[in-house]
């Protein structure tokens, strides 16, 4: 009986791994006598403590907000928010603008500074502030752990739209892509969802960064559906590891088994995905993706569930 608790935990959170770009959502780790031990962290930030048996799976739809940092850990590059209905069995994924224009403590930034300035509790506070839905839940990545789960996986195979080349020594971030259908290693899928405009602004999305966000929800697609098979299973133990060391959460062991008999009917069918209404402009000379605030609550009042 342990075993097969076991292989449907896992199985479900290797599902639940692929949804959120390979392992965004989830915080556990087995210890060597097979039973399960929990990473707590953050929970003196003020974020509610949970449960640590939840027998039952949530009956109203919950919140997950998604960060990948950069690896000095200062900035946000990739920011989703996951609204899922377990009535429905349905899920909406929001993706906000790394350039988003925000608000906070007196300051105009771009929303990717905000984990730099005040951390987590900072940075659920600007998502909720944009899109008026309360935050159960957050899980952040670095795109180290990204590459190491990628290669785990065995690579994504994307179609690249342009020759992507960009070089930015500061950040020792390097992107070398050619046009065409091909498997991504780790590393490659990093330059795949982080480019943006060339150097000299050549090669760039015609919409900027909207244009890298459509780009990360076809790389998350892909990886749904390439992934989300059973024979990944005897991959997990592996994830786990990495996201010991990768990544931090709020998540407790009694809430992912709680979702135990939920996500194995997820379908990728089931996913929509949607990005945050708003247009690029200037302010006092410097860029930014501006929401349209009344498009917005109109996307979120129609679309996800609360």
């Amino acid at each position: 009986m342990k075993n097969l608790l076991k292989y449907i935990f896992v199985l479900c959170l290797v599902l639940f791994c692929i949804l959120v770009i390979a392992g965004f959502l989830v915080s556990g780790v087995l210890d060597q006598g097979g039973f399960f031990r929990l990473q707590k962290k953050n929970q003196d930030e003020g974020y509610g403590k949970i449960s640590y048996l939840r027998p039952e799976p949530p009956k109203k739809p919950v919140n997950f907000a998604v960060m990948g940092l950069d690896d000095e850990g200062i900035r946000s590059d990739v920011i989703m928010l996951i609204n899922y209905n377990p009535g429905s069995g349905k899920a909406n994924i929001l993706s906000i603008a790394r350039d988003t224009r925000i608000k906070v403590k007196g300051r105009i930034v771009k929303f990717n500074a905000l984990i730099g300035i005040g951390g987590e509790k900072l940075a659920l506070s600007g998502i909720e502030q944009i899109t008026g839905l309360p935050v159960d839940y957050y899980v952040v990545m670095n795109f180290r752990g990204f590459r190491q789960i990628i290669d785990i996986l065995g690579g994504v195979e994307v179609d690249v739209p342009f020759d992507m080349d960009y070089d930015d020594p500061y950040q020792k971030l390097h992107i070398h892509l050619k046009k065409g259908r091909q498997l991504l290693n780790g590393e490659k899928a990093e330059q795949f969802v982080r480019y943006r405009v060339g150097n000299r602004h050549r090669n760039g999305y015609r919409d900027g960064d909207i244009g890298r966000i459509k780009t990360q929800q076809k790389f998350l697609k892909a990886l749904i559906e390439q992934k989300a098979k059973v024979q990944y299973i005897s991959k997990a133990d592996d994830i786990f590891l990495v996201l010991k060391s990768h990544m931090r959460t709020n998540i407790e062991i009694g809430d992912i088994r709680s979702f135990i008999g939920l996500l194995g009917d997820l379908k990728p069918d089931a996913v929509s995905f949607f990005t945050l209404p708003g247009t690029g402009g200037y302010i006092n000379g410097e860029s930014f993706f501006i929401c349209d605030t009344k498009r917005t609550r109109e996307l979120i009042d129609s679309n996800f569930y609360r």
